[in-house]
């Protein structure tokens, strides 16, 4: 009795142990790595640093061919939240450009190309945060 207990805590410590190694082995948690469940959040800590990342789709993958088009990816955090309030951003310029198309001369001139040099700024905000907060590997 006492050795087929024996036995069993021995193969039991070894299917652990095996489990730990294969789970060390497991994709890292970075920008692009696919994930399954929707809306999951996990953090990573790097030489002390911490990052959160959350299973979405990756709103820079355009500019990224390596990540999974359309397909969820652990994303940091700080990309989604950067690209929500540029989003917000061009939303709002949206709206303006639509009022400023309906207004007559000498305003609606000046309105659009103060909107025209806004929307440059914003394409170029896109594009910093696509590079420094959503590209593959972050």
């Amino acid at each position: 009795m006492v050795r087929k207990s024996v036995i069993t805590v021995v193969v039991s410590l070894s299917l652990l142990s095996g489990g730990c190694v294969s789970a060390a082995h497991a994709a890292p948690v970075k920008n692009g790595v696919a994930c399954s469940k929707s809306g999951a959040t996990t953090t990573v800590a790097v030489k002390g640093v911490k990052s959160t990342y959350i299973c979405k789709v990756n709103p820079a993958a355009a500019s990224y061919p390596n990540l999974a088009k359309g397909g969820k990816t652990w994303t940091l955090a700080k990309c989604l939240s950067n690209n929500a309030l540029l989003q917000s951003q061009q939303d709002n310029i949206n709206q303006a450009l639509s009022i400023a198309n309906l207004e007559s001369e000498p305003g609606k001139t000046a309105d659009l190309n103060t909107l025209n040099s806004q929307q440059m700024t914003l394409n170029k905000l896109f594009a910093d945060n696509a590079a420094n907060w959503c590209k593959t590997g972050l």
